[in-house]
């Protein structure tokens, strides 16, 4: 048999990538040789200012983009005719692993400086936010993983994109906490779907890194209201909110629900839809997410004290604070 030498390229992760690490699983088993190149692309649209090159002199190579975007700045110079397998939700909603290949452990040693476990308990959502891909890649939310399967190191991140709608998420996380072990989960929780039980559970979890949470649009701010006062048992700024933010939407909706989340003692993280980086307001959005983004800013001064300390240019900074004044 001969001894393939397999490539394969983490286009833009910024933790370990767990379809290529299942890929160097199966590789690896059947006795050939696997390399990993990392190429670090910047997730934002105006930081990706030069081009990409993949290692030559590989029998096969796969490459994962997360972001969409990043593929247009990888340049294909593999030698011998091997064309370059893309996946991952940055290049198509549908490219999988095969079954066999999924449903194997992720080999961590591609990433020697790792010291976490990653994986998913669910897959999918029930909820249709127009923004996610999440209903149309993985369908609506079921159980995948059992905690066993996942953990591997002493600390893990579950990368479940709705853990709370699945209906034994209560046992779940009971298990965890028997378990006694130091988890987070990367993506969210869904604030809507606590209730005085899960609640309860998340505080009694051993948890690193804050609980995280998202605050997508002004007319959930009368249920998060609600649920945060069943988690009452929070520590100030212990709570982070994902903050969709869209061309689209008003801005004073947007502030609105930042000013909310401050004034709880809540972090907040700017999440802007690609089309922010193309607006006629981008400085705006750019100087806001730089602030919102940025706890040890965020929790110490206002946004017109940092927009002034962030920029030099008069002009600019009362331009900005004049958008954001709307």
């Amino acid at each position: 048999m001969k001894i393939l030498e397999i490539l394969l390229i983490d286009a833009d992760s910024k933790i370990p990538n767990l379809a290529l690490m299942k890929l160097s699983t199966w590789y690896k088993s059947k006795g050939h040789n696997v390399t990993l190149q990392r190429l670090n692309i910047p997730y934002y649209p105006d930081k990706q200012t030069i081009q990409y090159s993949i290692l030559p002199g590989y029998d096969k190579v796969y490459c994962s983009v997360i972001f969409t975007g990043t593929k247009d700045m990888i340049i294909d110079n593999t030698l011998f005719g091997c064309s370059v397998i893309y996946g991952g939700t940055g290049h198509d909603l549908t490219t999988k692993l095969p079954p066999e290949i999924d449903r194997l452990d992720p080999d961590y040693s591609i990433y020697p400086d790792n010291n976490e476990s990653f994986g998913f308990i669910s897959r999918g959502c029930n909820r249709k936010c127009y923004f996610c891909v999440v209903p149309l890649t993985e369908g609506k939310v079921y159980q995948q993983s059992t905690i066993d399967q996942i953990v591997k190191h002493d600390k893990v991140n579950f990368l479940d994109n709705n853990i709370l709608q699945l209906k034994n998420h209560n046992e779940i996380l009971r298990e965890l906490i028997d378990k006694n072990i130091n988890c987070h989960f990367n993506q969210g929780l869904d604030i809507r779907m606590i209730e005085p039980v899960n609640a309860d559970l998340l505080r009694r979890l051993r948890y690193h890194k804050e609980y995280i949470f998202a605050f997508d649009d002004i007319k959930y701010k009368s249920v998060i209201e609600k649920k945060l006062a069943l988690l009452d048992w929070r520590n100030d700024w212990q709570f982070k909110f994902y903050v969709y933010v869209h061309p689209d939407m008003k801005i004073s909706e947007t502030v609105e629900r930042v000013e909310y989340l401050r004034g709880k003692k809540c972090l907040s993280y700017v999440m802007r839809d690609l089309s922010c980086f193309k607006s006629p307001k981008k400085s705006f959005y750019n100087t806001y997410s730089a602030y919102c983004n940025q706890p040890g800013f965020f929790k110490n001064m206002s946004f017109e004290q940092f927009t002034k300390k962030r920029h030099t240019s008069k002009r600019k900074i009362e331009n900005i604070i004049k958008i954001y004044s709307q």
